[in-house]
């Protein structure tokens, strides 16, 4: 169990995250990531670079925007093709993601529940990916 003492209990709810009091034993907070894509078989519009999506990480959605494409892989190959134009569906891809406001977030390898995250537009999912690397 664990009891808080001092804290409007308003300002909490589930998925909201405890860490160490001193700084350098907290996860990040930050507002751009390198991550790893896959996009849905079901995609009908492709994602290209500037795309708005939101991002769905542990309880919260973010606005954020695709600012950069990597690079891609089609399904069924493993020719990777660089910088691409876009991303259709089935694909794997390395995509640069910038939130509108910053999130506590860890990469995949260092924190799996806090290196997933889901892409979401119009309702519909368009990507499930996981944290690379965090930019800034």
């Amino acid at each position: 169990d664990i009891v808080l003492t001092g804290i409007d209990i308003a300002r909490t709810s589930p998925g909201c995250i405890l860490s160490h009091t001193e700084s350098h034993l907290r996860p990040p907070v930050k507002k751009k990531i390198l991550a790893k894509i896959l996009s849905m078989e079901s995609l009908l519009v492709p994602i290209i670079r500037g795309s708005q999506v939101l991002l769905h990480m542990h309880s919260i959605d973010v606005p954020a925007a695709i600012t950069k494409l990597v690079c891609t892989t089609k399904r069924n190959t493993t020719k990777t093709q660089e910088r691409p134009r876009m991303i259709t569906g089935g694909s794997n891809a390395t995509v640069e993601v910038t939130m509108k406001e910053r999130i506590c977030m860890e990469e995949f390898s260092a924190c799996r529940s806090l290196g997933r995250f889901v892409l979401r537009r119009g309702g519909d999912t368009i990507a499930v990916g996981v944290i690379e690397q965090i930019l800034g």
